[in-house]
């Protein structure tokens, strides 16, 4: 969705219509998003309360057309010579921040922007007085700067992105949250407010040279403490500490002064208004409801296609269940590989047909892949399992069983010792179930309406696989799975237990487990393994599927394994 967004944002220009004043607008709309984003970083990650932060797009928007006009130097060494001088005012800046918070901290800061309005006001022989400077060169068409605003602002959002999510950015929200606590888990106070004051005040800094270039025109009015409270205002109203906050906050503040400007409402009352209905109603943003809504509601339509999409790879057998999906490879002795929750038959393609003198028959379980809809419970699974064996006629079947499959496997070998020769458990659901944490339950309603955050955590799961063609086709095949199910699923995982009945269990059984798994630990697999009196062998360096990460390494262990079944 990403790039969709990228190519309508570089299609803007060409579309009918587009006038040079919306593109003024929507060059102004970039411009401030770089501001706001600084803003954002001192304030929302940080925690340092700032209303100064168009002095230094002042500092910028004159640094850069005074070299420019001045002294003739070009202006990509102008901006970057405003952006330096930016930095340097923000860590100066910066350090009284060591020692002042709250409001003492914001009345320095809203002083400095006093000073630096009054200043440039005062020094008429280079920045024109009060007046302030006019013919200023710019970028050149409104369509050429659009574009430079635009690639300047998709480099500032990619810089940003790499400052808050990694080791700055969580040291940054350490601070904001607790001081004292930071400091106790050892993060330096000093450096990191310092950086976010400087690197802030960069970013409104390039915003200021960016408008000198496009506008043409800048006065020290333009950038007093009233742009100051503006641009607090976008980050609030954006969402404090939420990355597309600045560009919701932005855009809201260029579109409504113009849609307003002949309805003879005040924007002060305009703007008042949506603050306190933000504050009040929406305390976390606009940008956080609008991700939530997209989130809800945005990939339905992808959604919808997706499930009905695709056509079945393999053979139906009909069972009292319903009709059963599933694909064979190989010769040999049956060995059947039921797949976990979100999965289906093809996630054992790696290993599909090249297990030695065994017949590897994979099927999707009712409510996944292109099998029946039928009740959501490990019971319900493990007697459709149960039938489709017996419906096959198959004996001393060896069964290979992952993550919620491995609740399936390990039931049907302790109901049905007859049908079951060996088990093959990888990555399996504990023996005494796996109750999914509270505060994740919510997230799950994303994964039956939302295919990037399904994608996502996929992806997560199997980082180190370099075919993404592959895991597209398993992300697709996840969104078939029954949507009825996820909660379900997450209910039969919670209560299930088996460690009250494994005294009569029989079947020779093989533990598997990914070392960086992220949802299973090694307690809960040695527990599993001891339960049922199964070998317990540890991947290292694999996660929660070893068969897909590894196929060569895991084929061999397994090999191994069935040479004394």
């Amino acid at each position: 969705m990403k790039w969709l967004l990228l190519v309508v944002l570089f299609a803007l220009p060409f579309l009918p219509r587009i006038s040079g004043f919306v593109l003024t607008l929507l060059n102004l709309t970039l411009i401030y998003s770089i501001a706001a984003m600084g803003l954002n970083l001192i304030m929302g990650y940080a925690g340092q309360i700032s209303i100064g932060h168009a002095a230094f797009m002042s500092v910028g928007a004159y640094t850069s057309a005074i070299l420019v006009q001045r002294f003739s130097v070009p202006i990509p060494f102008s901006i970057l010579t405003a952006v330096v001088l930016g930095a340097i005012f923000g860590m100066v800046l910066g350090f009284p921040a060591l020692r002042l918070k709250g409001f003492y901290l914001a009345i320095v800061t809203m002083g400095f922007v006093v000073a630096i309005e009054q200043l440039f006001g005062a020094w008429e022989k280079f920045t024109g007085g009060h007046i302030g400077m006019r013919n200023i060169r710019l970028f050149g068409s409104d369509t050429v700067s659009y574009y430079v605003n635009l690639l300047i602002l998709l480099a500032c959002f990619y810089l940003f992105r790499l400052i808050v999510t990694g080791k700055t950015g969580r040291a940054l929200a350490a601070i904001r949250e607790n001081e004292l606590v930071a400091r106790i888990f050892g993060v330096n106070l000093t450096y990191h407010k310092v950086v976010a004051f400087s690197v802030g005040s960069a970013f409104a800094a390039l915003a200021g040279a960016l408008y000198a270039h496009t506008i043409g025109y800048i006065a020290p009015s333009l950038f007093g403490l009233s742009k100051s409270l503006d641009l607090l205002a976008m980050v609030v109203i954006g969402g404090l500490a939420l990355e597309i906050g600045p560009f919701f906050g932005a855009a809201l503040y260029t579109v409504l002064p113009f849609l307003f400007s002949r309805s003879g409402f005040s924007l002060s009352i305009i703007f008042g208004s949506i603050l306190i209905i933000t504050v009040l109603f929406m305390p976390r943003g606009i940008a956080y409801y609008a991700m939530n809504f997209w989130l809800m509601w945005g990939e339905l339509p992808i959604v919808w296609l997706k499930r009905r999409l695709g056509k079945p790879a393999g053979k139906f057998v009909e069972t009292s269940l319903g009709r059963i999906h599933y694909v064979e490879a190989g010769e040999g002795r049956p060995l059947i590989c039921i797949h976990g929750n979100f999965g289906s038959l093809r996630w054992f393609e790696p290993i599909l047909g090249k297990i030695q003198n065994f017949k590897t028959i994979a099927l999707d379980l009712p409510n996944f892949g292109f099998s029946d809809r039928n009740t959501p419970s490990i019971e319900a699974y493990t007697k459709a399992v149960e039938a489709f064996i017996e419906k096959l006629n198959l004996k001393d079947v060896v069964v290979l069983a992952h993550s919620l499959g491995g609740a399936v496997g390990m039931k049907l070998a302790l109901e049905r010792p007859d049908l079951v020769k060996a088990l093959i458990l990888v990555d399996p659901c504990p023996i005494d179930g796996l109750p999914t944490p509270t505060e994740n339950l919510a997230y799950l309603e994303f994964y039956k309406r939302n295919r990037s955050i399904l994608r996502r955590s996929l992806y997560g799961l199997l980082k180190i696989v370099k075919d993404r063609k592959f895991v597209e086709q398993l992300v697709d095949d996840a969104l078939r799975m029954n949507p009825d199910a996820v909660y379900a699923h997450a209910e039969e995982l919670a209560k299930f237990n088996l460690t009250d009945r494994v005294d009569n269990y029989r079947v020779k059984t093989l533990v598997v487990w990914g070392d960086m798994d992220p949802l299973l630990t090694r307690e809960q697999m040695e527990k599993t393994a001891k339960c049922l009196n199964a070998e317990f062998v540890v991947f290292n360096n694999l996660g929660h599927t070893p068969f897909v990460e590894a196929p060569v390494v895991f084929l061999e262990r397994v090999e191994s394994f069935l040479k004394g079944v």
